[in-house]
Order: structure tokens, then sequence, then C-alpha cells
């Protein structure tokens, strides 16, 4: 069973019931609707997704992503040292929240669902392509 990291932009997309991104980026969130793979949810696209609710900018809140979550398919990964540590060594993504997704899939060693340009074109990480 194949694990990715998602940003927040790709879950608030797929929560909503839009395409996720592309193809095969979908694919993998359907995937792990069936139980066929995991989608790994970083501690910050929650606090992003908190945010961008408060703001009224998205109609998915956190009790959504907790629904979410009661399946065994989608997990929470908490913001821990080794992940900062891992942010630390990424110099090619200039936004933290971004960065800290990342070092989430670093430090993991998974892709990630994106389609953020600084994401895409950082050397390293994996994206779903």
């Amino acid at each position: 069973m194949s694990s990715d990291v998602t940003d927040t932009q790709a879950l608030v997309k797929f929560m909503m019931g839009k395409k996720v991104i592309n193809d095969a980026s979908h694919e993998i969130f359907q995937a792990a609707d069936r139980g066929e793979g995991s989608i790994i949810i970083p501690a910050i696209v929650l606090m992003e997704v908190l945010y961008l609710f408060e703001t009224n900018r998205i109609p998915v809140d956190l009790l959504h992503t907790e629904d979410l979550m009661e399946s065994d398919n989608y997990q929470f990964e908490p913001l821990s040292l080794e992940i900062l540590k891992a942010g630390s060594e990424i110099t090619d993504i200039p936004e933290l929240h971004d960065r800290l997704i990342a070092a989430t899939a670093r430090h993991l060693d998974l892709p990630i669902i994106t389609n953020d340009p600084d994401i895409c074109a950082s050397k390293f990480v994996n994206t779903v392509e």
C-alpha cells in the first residue's frame, strides 16, 4: 500500500468534490478512499485549513478533516523536531508553510501531492506527476 503527503490545496479540492490537480493525484485520493493507499496530512496543512476557513476563503473546516481522518487511510502527521530539522535543509522553497509541508514529505521519504510551483521545482522532494 502506497502513501503520499498532501498539501493544503489538494486536500481541500478533494474534500470539496473537485478534481485534485491532475488525474494521478486524484486517483491517489480515490485509492485512499477505497483502502488501497494512504494520505498523510501534515499538521501545517490543518493549520492552513483552519486559517482559510476562519477567513472565509474555503468552505471546509477542521470538523470536515476530522471526519476524514476517522479512516485509517488518512493519517495526521504532527509537526516534530525532526520535521523542523528537515525543513531547515530545504533551501529552495521560500514560503514557510510550503517548506514545512515539503519537510514532512522529506522526513517520511514520500512524494507530495501538489501543484505549487516552488515545491514542484524543489530538488529536495518528489511530487506526484
